[in-house]
């Protein structure tokens, strides 16, 4: 019992030791997009001259360096990161929209693939549980190259408004690249998800908490495809203000089902600790049954030995002698045999009297005892001799 309850307890800690490598990775990612979302932010409002919204990229790089002190010596993520960060603080805040795209697009793929070094050092690339391997690979994959195809997708149709004729013609081979892979990405996420909800296990719901979200963002996404309808009909001009609302729409539904995921990835972790944990209990109590259960002949042993020696110690002893009537010392009365019980009409028959013994005649005449001594007649009269 006590190998398989060493054997059990190093499984079950390997295994608690994973969920909890997992759950690390969680808490990382879930600063990465709001990162994300800052940088392609920025991106298009550099694209389409609108305010930078410094203060949100700012806010985004502080929180996700602020996860990578706490955790990054143990996902290994340091150098990653910082060239990440060097990479943003490197990013211009003005210029034409190929320019500035080609310099966004270094630090995405920077991002990406910081998104990926988590997602596999914190082993949720091999999440043993289908529902969070599938999740997983939505939140860590499909949803983050989806943003970006997106935002690129929307700030290469503003571009396109303000190109010549020749130009507008290579521009829309990057539009109809980029709302392929828009639609590419949603279409891997939805399988995800699906996947995720058949390959729920236990009492975890997930169809009523992510098919709502995932259904927003798909009808955001549906949103953005027919806005290239005019730059493919030749007229090149399209509705700014339009494409930015719906941008805004589809990284807010994004957002939204991003961390959702999350959430539900990091909830079938607890409740995979939790189960560990009662594992652990259950091989302790077994454990501890299965001594007691060997300690029971053991006291039992001890108790009879101890009863043994006990017994040895202090033996039996027998019953005093009976001392005889002319044999008992003076203080103690000697045995008298009860009386006889009277008839009531029956006179008492007196006292048989002993005759007295004859005193020898060769007693010796220094030995002559003397009648007249009391102890003499009190021995004469039990006739014992003198």
């Amino acid at each position: 019992m006590t190998l398989l309850f060493s054997m059990v307890w190093q499984s079950v800690g390997d295994q608690i030791d994973f969920a909890n490598l997992e759950r690390d990775g969680v808490r990382y990612i879930q600063q990465l997009g709001p990162l994300e979302i800052a940088l392609t932010n920025t991106q298009s409002a550099v694209v389409s001259g609108r305010p930078l919204p410094r203060q949100e990229l700012i806010r985004a790089v502080d929180n996700v360096a602020a996860v990578d002190r706490e955790l990054g010596g143990r996902l290994h993520t340091e150098d990653r990161w910082t060239g990440l960060r060097t990479k943003i603080e490197s990013l211009p805040g003005s210029g034409a929209g190929a320019t500035v795209m080609d310099a966004y697009a270094g630090a995405h793929d920077l991002l990406l693939a910081l998104m990926d070094k988590v997602r596999n050092n914190s082993k949720l690339i091999r999440d043993p549980d289908a529902d969070s391997y599938y999740l997983g690979d939505g939140a860590t994959q499909e949803l983050p190259e989806g943003i970006i195809a997106a935002a690129n997708y929307t700030d290469l149709l503003v571009s396109a408004a303000g190109l010549p004729g020749g130009d507008r013609a290579d521009a829309l081979v990057d539009i109809n690249s980029a709302r392929s892979d828009l639609v590419g990405n949603a279409r891997d996420l939805s399988e995800d998800v699906r996947l995720a909800v058949e390959g729920a296990t236990g009492s975890r719901s997930l169809g009523s908490a992510l098919l709502s979200k995932l259904d927003r963002l798909n009808r955001s996404i549906d949103n953005l495809v027919p806005l290239m309808q005019p730059v493919l009909a030749g007229k090149g001009r399209v509705d700014v203000a339009q494409i930015a609302r719906a941008r805004d729409e589809m990284q807010a539904a994004a957002a939204d089902f991003s961390a959702a995921l999350l959430v539900q990835i990091d909830i079938a972790l607890k409740d995979r600790l939790s189960s560990l944990g009662q594992r652990r209990l259950l091989a302790i109590g077994t454990l501890a049954l299965a001594v007691l259960l060997a300690l029971v002949p053991l006291v039992m042993a001890l108790v009879t030995r101890r009863g043994d020696a006990k017994g040895r110690s202090e033996p039996n002893r027998p019953p005093a002698p009976r001392v005889p009537a002319h044999q008992a010392p003076a203080h103690q009365a000697p045995d008298r045999p009860a009386p006889e019980r009277q008839h009531p009409e029956r006179p008492a028959a007196p006292p048989r009297q002993r005759p007295a013994e004859p005193v020898p005649a060769h007693w010796p005449p220094s030995r002559q005892p003397d009648r007249s001594d009391p102890e003499f007649a009190r021995w004469e009269r039990f006739g014992a001799p003198q």
